[in-house]
């Protein structure tokens, strides 16, 4: 064999295996970014996430979409899609900025006629610079340049853990996985004891510091609503937007008064809710002074993530139009009535065994 045949050979043997791994990779496509399985169980999962999103977004047969935190994680589409109607997937972000749901909305916007929004409104999410993401998005997954999937395409992960992992499942369906995926709420200890670990009560006054102390962070905050809340918004006026406030612990919103955030962040919430009120495609739900939900700690694994049983409690109660804020007059006393729960508390200088303790 001259060098010459040595060199084309070697040439055809690496693009011939280049081409194999390709084939393999778009044809099972474990994340379904270019179609959905069919074949397998994908591997969706908290840790793949934002990966398993990209492909969800593209390849999901859908018309309505979920987007927000782990606050979100745990609905149903299934409940959803009979109680609202339609077809709901997760597009949620564990610990997401706005900007990583604008990635999501871009993605569903740019791919499906989207009738139905629910979002999972978080004022710490909105605290960060409207362009920054806090969750790392694989960008190249999310894009239409083909090329740049090349990332995708020799990804020592897929090729050596996900590819198989799908293999592993050949021939099999997850008919609930459309629920259960990102689903946590079984993973977790509940109660008392679980919430309050390490915490540290004190009945000295902490300064709040107003809105005019932080002219930079209402700034970002006010252009998180602007750039990536907005435009969706004015773009899909036969979209509708459903936002809401999740129900946090009391808890929660004593450790904002420690960090002399609770003002702050209250007078963020008010902003928020008259920016998003002089839209008719939105509707605005606001559970975070539900108080049979945060003065029980049974419902919560930490001081902000409440069970599933809240999601689908959720899910009925907007179906109902229940706990619907309607004017800023409705968020100024749940901003009284938090403030003044979190007094209480403070005042009583550790959590009660009965809340009749605080009144």
């Amino acid at each position: 064999m001259t060098n010459r045949q040595w060199g084309r050979l070697t040439l055809a043997l690496l693009v011939s295996t280049l081409l194999f791994i390709v084939g393999m990779v778009v044809l099972i496509d474990p994340f379904e970014v270019y179609h959905k399985a069919t074949a397998f169980i994908p591997p969706i999962a908290s840790g793949t996430q934002s990966y398993s999103n990209a492909g969800i977004a593209k390849s999901y047969d859908y018309d309505s979409i979920i987007i927000g935190s782990s606050m979100t994680e745990n609905f149903r589409p299934s409940q959803l899609n009979a109680l609202l109607g339609g077809k709901f997937v997760k597009l949620c972000i564990n610990g997401g900025t706005s900007f990583n749901n604008k990635q999501m909305m871009d993605i569903a916007f740019g791919t499906h006629d989207v009738k139905r929004v629910l979002y999972g409104l978080d004022i710490s999410a909105l605290c960060f610079f409207y362009t920054s993401p806090k969750a790392e998005m694989p960008t190249y997954l999310y894009d239409d340049d083909v090329f740049n999937d090349v990332q995708y395409w020799f990804n020592q992960s897929v090729l050596a853990r996900y590819i198989p992992r799908c293999l592993k499942t050949l021939g099999q369906s997850d008919p609930d996985q459309i629920d259960t995926m990102y689903s946590w709420g079984e993973d977790f200890a509940y109660g008392k004891d679980a919430v309050l670990r390490d915490t540290v009560f004190s009945t000295a006054e902490v300064r709040q510091s107003p809105l005019a102390d932080h002219p930079v962070l209402s700034q970002q905050f006010m252009l998180n609503i602007e750039h990536n809340f907005i435009p969706y918004i004015e773009s899909h006026p036969d979209t509708e937007f459903i936002f809401f406030f999740p129900p946090y612990s009391l808890m929660q919103w004593y450790s904002f008064y420690q960090q002399g955030s609770l003002h702050d962040n209250l007078m963020q919430k008010q902003a928020v809710v008259e920016r998003l009120l002089a839209y008719d495609n939105v509707k605005l739900y606001d559970f975070q002074t539900r108080l049979e939900w945060i003065l029980n700690l049974d419902h919560y694994v930490d001081y902000e993530h409440y069970g599933a049983h809240i999601n689908d409690a959720i899910a009925e109660m907007i179906a109902n139009d229940q706990w619907r804020v309607t004017s800023t007059d409705q968020v100024r006393e749940s901003t009284r009535v938090l403030i003044d729960y979190v007094d209480r508390l403070r005042a009583h200088g550790a959590w009660p065994d009965s809340f009749d303790a605080l009144l």
